[in-house]
């Protein structure tokens, strides 16, 4: 793991993998960018989602994928539904503290939630980074393993314009901004790239609200 991959991972873990609100201390700040759409702005917006979580929460960290300062977590959140629901959360790290934070929520279309996120949980490092983006950037060329996705939203999508990638070994991300429908939203794709091409895919749409809790956009 690089440096940023074990901060995030660590700060995850204790945050919401132990319930532990020390973390924000220890591993969040001075300043913190919110992106999401269920999240207030800045520390106090942290600080507030920890006070307020569901006694049932609980967070399954399944992969991350690591590309300079930005982290990907890939996992499963339980207690704000019925079921859990798939997560892709995008950290950077500056410093070695957390800094600003974009993400995705959506229920997969499986009755087995798992079936979301199954697959490699780590990146193979001995494949070149910069050709996985390039092929990942490419598109899809044949045959390959396609994971149920996480939908926010029913109807076809779009990709659309892509603002982040991050590419470790063999494990590409990508975070556009689509379509689902007619509605705008946010499009979240990890692909694995083997051979030369993309063997396997796991997606997330997520619609965009109308409204945000803060002023930053949600890319």
């Amino acid at each position: 793991m690089t440096t940023a991959q074990q901060t995030v991972v660590a700060a995850v873990t204790r945050l919401f993998g132990e319930k532990d609100p020390s973390a924000i201390d220890d591993f969040f700040g001075p300043v913190y960018v919110q992106h999401s759409a269920l999240g207030v702005d800045g520390l106090d917006g942290i600080r507030g989602l920890m006070a307020n979580l569901p006694e049932a929460f609980r967070y399954e960290l399944v992969r991350s994928i690591a590309d300079g300062d930005l982290v990907v977590t890939h996992g499963l959140y339980y207690g704000y539904g019925p079921g859990p629901v798939v997560g892709f959360d995008v950290w950077r790290v500056a410093d070695g503290r957390i800094v600003e934070h974009w993400d995705a929520l959506a229920p997969s279309s499986s009755a087995d939630p798992r079936a979301a996120v199954d697959g490699p949980t780590a990146a193979a490092t001995d494949v070149d980074a910069e050709e996985s983006r390039r092929v990942a950037l490419a598109g899809p060329t044949g045959d390959l393993v396609e994971h149920a996705p996480a939908l926010g939203a029913a109807g076809p999508y779009s990709r659309g314009t892509v603002h982040q990638v991050v590419a470790d070994g063999d494990l590409v991300f990508t975070r556009g901004e689509g379509t689902a429908g007619d509605a705008p939203a946010i499009v979240n794709d990890l692909w694995r790239v083997s051979d030369g091409r993309i063997a396997e895919h796991w997606t997330l749409i997520s619609l965009i609200p109308a409204e945000l809790p803060h002023g930053n956009g949600v890319f």
